[in-house]
């Protein structure tokens, strides 16, 4: 069976944004729909804690919905709404405290294991990805958060940094590298104790 047209689930994100704004249930229902495992998952990976994740989740959704009002139906949602979720992620962190990033199961890959891992080395180096992700300054990390964990491309992540295209092409490069040193770092070090236990 075909999506009628004009359908909430046909719609374009700015669309159903606009009739959301408007006051359409249906609409901003549809927007949940469409998002809301993503944003939970988001802010899942960044606290790492399951019933923080979800009141976090809730609560930016309740701000994007008192923000519907101002927004600008020649920008784009996604990047629009994830800059909210990591901005209210951001001031969630600094209230109670700081939570390590974490990168998703399909996020950028390192170089990949020549024969299966076994459990406790696959941990290890998820590990290692959180103490290096952790020590990317900021706002590098959260355009690295952006483009290489929630899949945004670069204009949409300097949408959500307000930032032009260039700085946030440069804030995800010196990300990854910054990222990509932390984590050689971390990893030599762990290498090292192993060696001398």
């Amino acid at each position: 069976m075909q999506t009628p047209p004009g359908s909430p689930t046909s719609a374009s994100d700015e669309a159903l944004a606009a009739e959301a704004a408007d006051g359409s249930r249906g609409a901003f229902a549809a927007l949940v729909e469409r998002y809301g495992a993503r944003v939970l998952a988001s802010v899942e990976r960044s606290v790492q804690d399951h019933h923080l994740a979800r009141d976090l989740a809730q609560e930016v959704w309740i701000k994007v919905h008192r923000g519907l009002a101002g927004f600008r139906t020649d920008r784009r949602f996604r990047p629009w709404l994830f800059a909210i979720a990591c901005n209210h992620v951001r001031d969630a962190q600094r209230r109670g405290g700081r939570h390590p990033l974490h990168l998703l199961e399909d996020g950028p890959e390192l170089d990949p294991p020549s024969e299966q891992p076994d459990p406790s080395r696959i941990e290890e180096e998820r590990e290692a990805i959180e103490v290096a992700l952790a020590r990317v300054p900021e706002p590098f990390r959260t355009a690295v958060h952006l483009v290489d964990v929630l899949g945004l491309g670069y204009e949409e992540a300097a949408e959500s940094l307000g930032c032009s295209l260039g700085t946030s092409k440069s804030r995800v490069h010196r990300g990854r590298v910054a990222f990509r040193d932390a984590y050689l770092q971390s990893t030599s070090a762990g290498a090292a104790g192993r060696t001398r236990g």
